[in-house]
C-alpha cells in the first residue's frame, strides 16, 4: 500500500526492517565465566597451579566478559502506554469524545551499589534486566501508570560500561550509589492532547515511545584501602591472615591465591581495608600471568605494601620488575604511597641476612621498609602501625561529590532535545534511508491505525524539509524510504483521497477481527 502526502512525497509503514545480525551469542553462559586467559595454559603447561584451584574462580568473578542486557522502558520495546484516542470505552480507547488520557512513562534502569554483594557471578546466567512498560491512558483524561523501575544491585567498585561503544555509564563508588543507566520510554499522547478549538474530539492518539535497550559490560575494581602485592608465593596472603580474620589459601607454590581476598585490620581505632592482589610477573601489563585481570584492583586502593621474599636471591630484580609493571599499567598506581616488607627471615639465618642488608639498600632509596615474618607476626605490628600512619594522612575521597556530579549530568533519551529538522538522507542500492533521532521517534509513535495520523506525518515531512531533502536525492514513484524500523513507498500523488485509499488499504490487510481504531468514514 502507498501513502501520498500532500507534499508529493511518503509512505505507510509496510514492514519493520529486521535488526541487524548479531555476531555472538549473548547467552553463552561460557563466555560469562569468567577465567583468567593464561590460568588453564598455566596449569597444563607449567604445572604451576593446583588444578583443584579452578574451581574456586568461580566464586569471584570480577569482570563479566559477555555482553548484558540491561532493558527497556517497556516490555519488550513498548515504553510508555498507548495513549487512548475516541470512541466508546471499548477495547482499551478512551472515551467521552475527546477526553483520552496520555499514557504512562516507561520504568527506567537503574544501578545501585551494595556491600553485601562482593562479585559479579550472579550475572553469569541473569543477563536479561527488564523495567515495567506504562499504563494506557483512558476515558475522562486518565492517565496511564508510570511503569515501575528495575534496581540492579552490584558490588561497590563496579564500572558500567557501553559494550558497543566501550564508553563509561556509571561507576558505583560506595554503598547507596544509585544511577540511572536508561530513561523509560515517553508515554503516547491521548487524543484530549490534540484538541484545538475547531477540532473538539480529534481521531488521533500516539503509540508509547519503545523504551531503550542496551548491552553492557560491568567490572569489579575493589575497593580498598590497602594493597597487598609481589611476585607469586611472597607471602602475601599470610601476612593478611595474620593481620585480620581472613582466610586466604595459603600453600607452598606459586599462584597459590588466583582471586583477590579482603580482610579488615583495625589499628588505634580506625579500620582499614586490605586486599590481598594475586601474585604479579613480569610482563603483567602486558598480561602476562593473570596480569591486568588483577592489576585493576591495585588502581583503588590508596596505600600499596610490597612484599619480598628474602629467601630469594633476586628480591631488588623482581622489586624492580614489579614496579615497573605498575607504571606500565598505570602511573598513578605506580605514584601510590609504597612501604617495603622484607618477609621471610625466619626462614633461614641467610634469609635473615639477606634482608638487613636489603633494609639498608631501600632506605638509601628513601623507601618506608619494614623487616618482617608473616609467619611468625615479627615486625608486622610496626608494619602495620605504619600503614595505618601513612593510610591517615592522605586526604579522603570524597566519593559523595563524585557520584553527585555525574547525577549532575542529566541522562535523556536519544531524541530529546532533538528538532524534526535534524536529519540525513542516504541514497543507497536499496532504499532511501532517513536517520533523525527525532523523525525516527516521531514515526514509531505514530499510531497508523488512524488517518489523522497518516496527515499529520504528510505534514511533518513537508514542514521539517524532509520531503524537499527525498526528491533532491532522486526518490521516485515507488521508491523505498526507511525511517527507522519502518519501510514506506514514496509517491508524489498529493491528494487527500489517494492518501485515504492508501490508509484503507492498510487497513484492509489486518487480520479478521483485529480492533480497528481511527475514521471509518471519508470524508468527514
Amino acid at each position: 500500500p502507498t501513502q501520498t502526502p500532500g507534499g508529493g512525497g511518503g509512505a505507510t509503514p509496510s514492514s519493520p526492517r529486521a535488526p541487524p545480525p548479531t555476531t555472538r551469542d549473548h547467552h553463552d553462559v561460557d563466555d560469562l565465566l569468567f577465567v583468567p586467559p593464561d590460568l588453564e595454559a598455566a596449569v597444563k603447561l607449567e604445572g604451576l597451579v593446583d588444578p583443584d584451584d579452578l574451581a574456586f574462580a568461580d566464586a569471584f568473578i570480577d569482570d563479566v566478559a559477555g555482553d548484558i542486557l540491561f532493558g527497556d522502558g517497556g516490555m519488550l520495546g513498548d515504553a510508555g502506554g498507548v495513549a487512548p484516542g475516541p470512541g466508546s470505552g471499548a477495547n482499551g480507547n478512551g472515551g467521552d469524545g475527546g477526553n483520552g488520557g496520555n499514557g504512562g512513562n516507561g520504568g527506567a534502569i537503574y544501578f545501585e551499589a551494595d556491600s553485601s554483594i562482593n562479585s559479579l557471578v550472579g550475572f553469569r546466567k541473569k543477563v536479561h534486566h527488564r523495567a515495567d512498560p506504562g499504563g494506557n491512558g483512558g476515558g475522562k483524561k486518565m492517565q496511564g501508570s508510570i511503569g515501575a523501575d528495575r534496581t540492579v544491585l552490584v558490588p561497590p567498585g563496579t564500572i558500567v560500561r557501553d559494550a558497543k561503544t566501550g564508553r563509561t555509564l556509571c561507576e558505583m563508588f560506595a554503598h547507596g550509589h544509585r544511577e540511572m543507566v536508561l530513561p523509560g520510554g515517553r508515554g503516547g499522547r491521548g487524543n484530549a492532547s490534540f484538541k484545538t478549538a475547531k477540532n473538539k474530539a480529534p481521531q488521533i492518539a500516539e503509540n508509547g515511545e519503545e523504551g531503550m535497550e542496551k548491552w553492557v559490560e560491568l567490572e569489579l575494581k575493589l575497593v580498598a584501602d590497602v594493597g597487598i602485592i609481589g611476585v607469586p608465593n611472597a607471602g602475601k596472603s599470610t601476612l593478611l591472615a595474620n593481620v585480620s580474620n581472613a582466610k586466604p589459601k595459603i600453600a607452598d607454590y606459586p599462584f597459590t591465591t588466583i582471586v583477590p581476598n579482603l580482610g579488615v585490620v583495625e589499628r588505634d581505632f580506625e579500620r582499614m581495608v586490605f586486599a590481598d592482589i594475586p601474585g604479579l610477573l613480569e610482563g603483567a601489563s602486558d598480561g602476562v600471568g593473570l596480569g591486568f585481570e588483577f592489576l585493576r584492583h591495585v588502581k583503588r586502593t590508596r596505600v600499596l605494601v610490597h612484599v619480598l621474599d628474602c629467601t630469594s636471591e633476586d628480591v631488588l630484580e623482581e622489586y624492580d620488575a614489579i614496579r615497573n609493571e605498575l607504571f606500565l599499567f598505570d602511573e598513578e598506581v605506580g605514584d601510590k604511597p609504597e612501604l617495603i616488607a622484607l618477609n621471610k627471615v625466619d626462614a633461614s639465618d641467610e634469609a635473615a641476612e639477606r634482608a638487613l642488608e636489603l633494609q639498608t639498600v631501600f632506605e638509601e632509596r628513601g623507601l618506608n621498609v619494614h623487616v618482617t615474618s608473616a609467619l611468625t607476626g615479627a615486625g608486622v605490628g610496626e608494619l602495620i602501625t605504619a600503614v595505618k600512619d601513612i593510610w591517615a594522612s592522605l586526604p579522603a575521597i570524597d566519593y559523595e561529590a563524585e557520584a553527585a556530579e555525574r547525577a549532575a549530568k542529566k541522562l535523556a533519551r536519544p531524541a530529546d532535545g532533538k528538532s524534526l529538522d535534524e536529519f540525513t538522507v542516504t541514497d543507497t542500492p536499496y532504499a532511501f534511508i532517513i536517520e533523525g533521532a527525532a523523525i525516527e521517534r516521531f514515526v514509531q509513535m505514530t499510531n497508523w491505525d488512524y488517518f489523522e495520523s497518516f496527515k499529520r506525518f504528510a505534514r511533518v515531512l513537508q514542514m521539517s524539509g524532509i520531503e524537499k531533502a527525498v526528491n533532491d536525492a532522486g526518490a521516485g514513484e515507488g521508491d523505498r524510504v526507511i525511517i527507522g524500523k519502518y519501510e514506506f513507498e514514496w509517491s508524489g500523488d498529493r491528494r487527500e483521497k489517494t492518501l485515504f485509499d492508501s490508509w484503507r488499504a492498510k487497513m484492509d490487510e489486518k487480520p479478521a477481527g483485529t480492533t480497528q481504531q481511527g475514521s471509518r468514514h471519508w470524508p468527514h
